[in-house]
Order: structure tokens, then C-alpha cells, then sequence
């Protein structure tokens, strides 16, 4: 949170973001692991436990994955046992788009397993542990879901009433989804929305049909803090990303570091981006502890820095250990900015 705030932390905090990583890395069955709520709950704290110097971002939240919101909708789910779910797109021609209607959380797709899970979780996480919310889909990359990537595109050149007409619906969907979560915990404390999609498209396209939307999201629960996932490369979006009013901002390793935080980290603290397929994965630690080194070096000073991959975390444990390590190293205010 001092980070988050601008402000120089006794050192670099490292934080990770949540995915089903949790149940794949204790080689526990993914659908036994995404339907039941203890399950979900014992191995997100072992996830915990496990790394006490790393935060995970949500902390204990229902993890479905990304099939919430198109299954409510009424996308078909396919459930795995060693990786994560899918919904298979389903709007084929322009004219189904006319006959969707925002869903009902209490009874819509996954959304009524996902707010009991979160009732489950609210009610039997132990002390000193938080319960966040889940990780949203941003309207575009939801509407892509719904449609498929290609057609989406497509009709972003061809038919842009309708793509707008299906972001509207996906807009709703996702502020019907989080009021019902708000319902039960009383309020939250933070908002991450998720959205890739913007980063595939030129900015005109991504303000028109992503940004644009996604502000309205935000905008309808003021007070949060506002978290942004993209996996994509971003260099053309980062004063739109700044001027939607985002707080923390979890990036791609295809984005320059430097130039990233000279152009907006003196708005938004910047949450990555170590590449997390690569030598994350296979690297050995001592080479990922000076990656981080050189990370630290670049965007830490002044603060406004957290330190991790670029997206969800997938590498060993052997590789989370040494970004904690090299955040104890070279992490410790106050630091000199590399030359």
C-alpha cells in the first residue's frame, strides 16, 4: 500500500498474481480444486504459508478462473482436471447479440457457485488473512469470449454498432457481478479488472472499445483501489491506462521498464514485469535474482514499484523464492537509480 501510495516502503514488496497456479503447483485435480470451497480455501493459504515474503493479489478470493462472467451469460464451460477452464464462444452471427440480456448473479452460469464460495471463504478464513474479490473481465475481453478474437476484430471494422451493442451487455454483467459480491462482504477494498485485449488493438480501437468501458466499471464503485491486469504490450496505451485512473498497474514483459515508468509511474505504481513463461519457468534463480536486481534498479526509486512477473505466476517455487531473495538483497530503500 505505500507503494501503491508513491511512497518509499522499508523495501521493495513482491506480489504475485493469483491464478489456478495454486491448485497445478500442489498437483491437485483443477476442477476438484475450482468446485469445492474448502479445497480452494486450504491451498490458497498453503499458497501463503509457503511464501510469507510475497503478497498475492487477491489474497483468498473464489478463483473460477475466467469463466464467471461468459457462463453467466450463457457461454458452455469446460472443466479440466490439470488445467484451467474454458468457455467456449458461442455467438455466431450479429443478430444473437440482440437477445442477450444482462444475467441475474443469484442464478445465471457459475455466478451463484462463485458468490457462495465467496460466503464460504468471508465466513471460515482464518485471522490475518484477506478475503478479496475476484479478478474481473474487462468488457472487450469478455465480449471476445462471447465471440470469439477473430470475429471480434472483424466486427470492430465491419459492424461497430454492434460490438458496442455487445459491450454494453458485457459492461452491465460485470457491474451486476461485482454488486452482488459487494452485497455480501459489505465492501471491498480493491478492484482488478483484467483485459488483455486492448493491448492487440491500435489505442483509437482500445479507448473506443475497451477503455472507454471499462472506466464506467470503475467509475460505478469509487474509493477502491483500481487494479489493472494486461499480459499484452501496452507502450501505446500508457497515458490512456494513466488517464483511466489506475493505481496499480500489472504488465507485460513485452513493455520497457524504463520508458514504462518514465511515462506514467509518476501517476501509477507499476506491478511487473518479469517474464513469466520464460526464465521464470526454466531460469536458474541466481539468473532471475539478477534480472530482479536490474529491475529494482530501474523502477524502484521514489517508490511506486512492486516487483513480479509480468502476468500470473507459472515458474517453480525455486523461481518465487528468488524474487523474494533478490527483493531482500537489492530491494531495501533507498535506492540508487542504475545509471
Amino acid at each position: 500500500m505505500i507503494a501503491v501510495d508513491h511512497r518509499e516502503p522499508d523495501r521493495v514488496p513482491v506480489a504475485f498474481l493469483r491464478s489456478t497456479y495454486d491448485a497445478t503447483r500442489l498437483n491437485l485435480d483443477v476442477k476438484e480444486y475450482l468446485l469445492d470451497p474448502k479445497t480452494k480455501l486450504n491451498t490458497q493459504i498453503e499458497l501463503h504459508k509457503r511464501f510469507p515474503d510475497c503478497a498475492f493479489i487477491p489474497s483468498i478470493y473464489p478463483d473460477f478462473g475466467m469463466i464467471i462472467e461468459p457462463s453467466a451469460l450463457g457461454a458452455e464451460v469446460k472443466l479440466y482436471s490439470n488445467q484451467p477452464p474454458k468457455c467456449l464462444p458461442f455467438i455466431k452471427t450479429l443478430e444473437q447479440i440482440d437477445s442477450l440480456e444482462v444475467p441475474d448473479p443469484q442464478h445465471d452460469g457459475f455466478m451463484p457457485k462463485a458468490l457462495d464460495a465467496y460466503k464460504y471463504m468471508l465466513a471460515n478464513t482464518p485471522k490475518g488473512y484477506n478475503v478479496d474479490l475476484p479478478f474481473v473481465m474487462g468488457p472487450l475481453c469478455l465480449a471476445t469470449e462471447l465471440r470469439g478474437l477473430g470475429e471480434t476484430f472483424s466486427d470492430m471494422f465491419k459492424n461497430p454498432s454492434s460490438v458496442h451493442k455487445l459491450l454494453e451487455i458485457c459492461t452491465k454483467t460485470v457491474i451486476e457481478y461485482i454488486k452482488a459480491m459487494e452485497q455480501i462482504s459489505g465492501g471491498a477494498e480493491h478492484l482488478l479488472l483484467a483485459d488483455d485485449i486492448a493491448g492487440l488493438v491500435s489505442a483509437k480501437f482500445a479507448y473506443e472499445f475497451g477503455f472507454k468501458y471499462m472506466k464506467r466499471i470503475y467509475d460505478t464503485f469509487p474509493g477502491k483501489i483500481r487494479i489493472y491486469h494486461n499480459d499484452a504490450k501496452t507502450m501505446h496505451l500508457l497515458e490512456y491506462i494513466r488517464d483511466l485512473g489506475v493505481q496499480l498497474f500489472n504488465f507485460s514483459f513485452q513493455n520497457d521498464l524504463k520508458e514504462t515508468k518514465e511515462r506514467i509511474g509518476d501517476k501509477v505504481c507499476l506491478w511487473g514485469n518479469l517474464e513469466p513463461i520464460g526464465i521464470f519457468r526454466t531460469g536458474k534463480p541466481e539468473d532471475i535474482v539478477e534480472i530482479c536486481r536490474r529491475q529494482i534498479e530501474t523502477a524502484a526509486p521514489g517508490g511506486g514499484y512492486v516487483l513480479s512477473t509480468g502476468a500470473a505466476v507459472y515458474g517453480p517455487d525455486s523461481s518465487i523464492d528468488a524474487v523474494a531473495q533478490a527483493a531482500k538483497k537489492y530491494g531495501i530503500y533507498p535506492i540508487r537509480r542504475a545509471s
